[in-house]
Formats: C-alpha cells, sequence, structure tokens
C-alpha cells in the first residue's frame, strides 16, 4: 500500500479518484454479477410462463442496455383492437397476461426467486462461487 499526502484542501477530489478508480476497477465484475441474477429470472420465467400461449416461454431476452441494470423481458407479441378501434400487431402478450388478475405470473415468480437472485449476484461479486 503506498502512501499519499494530500492537502486538506484537496481531500474531496483525492476521495473522488479513489471511488472513481475503484468503481471503474470493479465493472466488468458488476455485469458479470448483474447478467447472472437477470439468468435465474429469465429461467425462471421461462418455466413459470404459461404453456397455452404457443411460444410465448421461448420469447424472454435480457436487455443490457445500460451499465449495472438488466431487464428480463417477454418478446411475444399478438393483434388486438388499439383505443383508436384499429387492429395493432404490437401488443405485449406480457401485459394482457400480467394485468389479468387470471394470468398474471411473472410478479409472483419474481418474488419467489428474488433472494436466488441476489445470491447469483453475491457469489459472482464474491468470486464466481
Amino acid at each position: 500500500m503506498s502512501t499519499v499526502k494530500v492537502q486538506l484542501d484537496d481531500i474531496e477530489k483525492e476521495m473522488d479518484k479513489i471511488f472513481s478508480d475503484f468503481l471503474n476497477s470493479s465493472f466488468k465484475i458488476r455485469q458479470k454479477a448483474v447478467q447472472k441474477g437477470a439468468e435465474v429470472l429469465k429461467r425462471k420465467a421461462e418455466m413459470a410462463s404459461p404453456t397455452d400461449t404457443g411460444d410465448f416461454s421461448s420469447k424472454w431476452s435480457i436487455k443490457t442496455k445500460y451499465k449495472d441494470h438488466r431487464y428480463v423481458g417477454n418478446t411475444k407479441t399478438v393483434s388486438g383492437r388499439g383505443a383508436d378501434g384499429r387492429y395493432h400487431e404490437t401488443i405485449p402478450l406480457i401485459n394482457i397476461l400480467e394485468y389479468n388478475e387470471n394470468t398474471a405470473f411473472f410478479r409472483q415468480t419474481y418474488d419467489a426467486c428474488e433472494n436466488e437472485i441476489f445470491q447469483a449476484i453475491k457469489n459472482e461479486l464474491e468470486g464466481g462461487k
């Protein structure tokens, strides 16, 4: 461990640099960890998906657009009548299923495996155990 002498006036700037260096050095590890958690949720969602919805269960995906975040969603769309009265083929089936109290399952799936998701993230952060 090296010793660095810092003027009191510069302490805030030096601390920011230390934290920035730490965040940058752990970036790849964090991305791998949140990916592991997302993979747990995706697998559980595939298993919990209704079976009478065609290829719905095979349409789960993980979006990696933002650092330190993963979005697990379903890309299956169906046609239906929009507010304008015309038929559209871009209604996400997950929205229809999740907002119908008889077919809602995704939130329950997340709640049921939340600890497993966090454990997968924690294990990866601890060195891929």
